[in-house]
C-alpha cells in the first residue's frame, strides 16, 4: 500500500446549516479558550451569553463581539432567536439548568462531565428525551487531530489485530485549586481519555483502576490514577493520569500497538496551544514511519467538531455521535474506575447503574 492511499479524515465537520442561534451559559476559562474562538473560526451564530457574574459576561462579550449579554437564564431562554444553548458551568449546577433549558425546547451542548454521579447523568439524559430535544456532550477529545487520524488508520486495518494501547497524561492545572469536589482527576481529565478509548476501540468488558493523592496536597480528590480497560480477546487499553507533576514538561502521549502496525504520538497541549503529532509504522505500507502533518489543533478546533456535530444531528434529525445517551457509557467507565479503586477489583461497566 502506498502512502497516498492512507486516508486520514481528521478535520471537524459542519453541516449545511450553521446559523442556529447559540446562547451560552457560562463565561469561564473553557468558554474563552475553547468554545468562542472555535465558533468564531467556524462562523457560528452566537446570539448572547449569560453568567451569574454579569461583569465577567460583559467582558467576554466585548472581547468576542457577542451582541447580547443576558441578565438571567430566563431572559436567555425566552429569546426566540436562541435555538441552541451551550452549557459550560460547574457540573453540580447542570441538572437544574438542563431542566429549564429542556422545558424551553432548546437543544443543548453540555460540557463534560454531565454530572457528579451517574444517577444525575441519567436524569439529564431522560429530561432531554422527554422534551424531545437534542442533547450532546462536549467530549471534544474525540476531535483532537491525532486521535481522529488514529481512528481512520485503525479502521483501515493498518495495525492489524490490536494488542495494547496506552495514553499518558502529566500536568498540574490551575483549575485544580478551585475543583472542590471529592472526585478530581478521573472525573475531570480521565473522562477525556476514557471517551477516546471508547471512540477508538468500542466498549470494554472490564475496567480496573487505582488512585492516590500526593503528600500534603490541598485538593480533596485524587490527583493520580492508573486504569486498564480489558476488551474481548485480551486487548488492553491503559491510562495514566498524573496531576502531581510540577515541572513544565507535561503533556499527553499515546501509543497503539497491533500485530501489523504501531501508532504513536502526542496530543496537542494547552494552554500553550501546540499541534498534535503522530507516526505510523505498518507492515502493510513498508518499513518507514508515516508522519502526517496537521493544520488544526485540539484547542480550539475540536470545539467546532462538537458544536458542529450537534448542529448536524438537528439538521439531519438523528442522534448525535456524542449524545447524552452515548455519553452514559463513558460515565459508566468514569464511575467504574472509582468503584474499582474503592473495592479493589475489576468492574463490568454495566455494574454502574441507577
Amino acid at each position: 500500500m502506498k502512502i497516498r492511499e492512507i486516508k486520514i479524515d481528521y478535520k471537524p465537520k459542519i453541516g449545511k446549516k450553521i446559523d442556529y442561534g447559540i446562547g451560552i451559559v457560562g463565561s469561564g476559562g473553557i468558554v474563552q479558550i475553547g468554545h468562542l474562538p472555535a465558533y468564531k473560526l467556524a462562523g457560528f451564530n452566537v446570539i448572547g451569553i449569560y453568567d451569574k457574574n454579569i461583569d465577567l459576561a460583559k467582558s467576554v462579550a466585548k472581547k468576542f463581539d457577542i451582541p447580547k449579554v443576558f441578565m438571567s437564564l430566563e431572559e436567555l431562554l425566552s429569546y426566540k432567536k436562541v435555538s441552541v444553548v451551550d452549557i459550560a458551568i460547574p457540573p453540580h449546577l447542570n441538572l437544574e439548568v438542563v431542566e429549564k433549558v429542556s422545558e424551553a425546547k432548546k437543544h443543548i451542548l453540555i460540557q463534560k462531565p454531565m454530572a457528579l454521579n451517574y444517577k444525575d447523568a441519567v436524569k439529564i439524559v431522560s429530561i432531554a428525551k422527554e422534551n424531545n430535544i437534542k442533547l450532546a456532550v462536549n467530549q471534544n477529545g474525540r476531535w483532537d487531530p491525532a486521535i481522529r487520524a488514529s481512528k481512520c488508520i485503525i479502521d483501515q486495518g493498518l495495525i492489524g489485530e490490536k494488542v495494547i494501547a496506552s495514553i499518558e497524561m502529566r500536568g498540574r492545572f490551575e483549575w485544580q485549586k478551585f475543583w472542590t469536589y471529592e472526585k478530581l482527576i478521573i472525573l475531570n481529565l480521565s473522562i477525556h481519555q476514557l471517551d477516546q478509548f471508547r471512540f477508538l476501540f468500542g466498549e470494554p468488558n472490564f475496567i480496573n483502576a487505582i488512585t492516590t493523592k500526593y503528600p500534603g496536597q490541598n485538593y480533596k480528590g485524587e490527583t493520580v490514577a492508573i486504569y486498564n480497560l480489558i476488551y474481548k480477546g485480551g486487548f488492553i487499553a491503559s491510562g495514566l493520569e498524573d496531576g502531581f507533576t510540577w515541572t513544565r514538561d507535561g503533556g499527553i502521549w499515546f501509543r497503539i500497538e497491533g500485530t501489523s502496525g504501531i501508532i504513536k504520538g502526542k496530543v496537542g497541549w494547552y494552554p500553550v496551544f501546540t499541534y498534535s503529532n503522530m507516526e505510523l509504522l505498518s507492515k502493510k505500507i513498508g518499513d518507514y514511519w508515516y508522519k502526517p502533518e496537521f493544520d488544526t489543533m485540539w484547542f480550539p478546533h475540536a470545539f467546532i467538531g462538537t458544536m458542529g456535530e450537534l448542529m448536524m444531528s438537528i439538521e439531519e434529525n438523528r442522534e448525535s455521535t456524542i449524545s447524552g445517551n452515548d455519553n452514559l457509557k463513558t460515565m459508566q467507565l468514569v464511575f467504574g474506575c472509582y468503584k474499582s479503586a474503592e473495592e479493589k477489583r475489576s468492574i463490568r461497566p454495566q455494574e454502574i447503574s441507577y
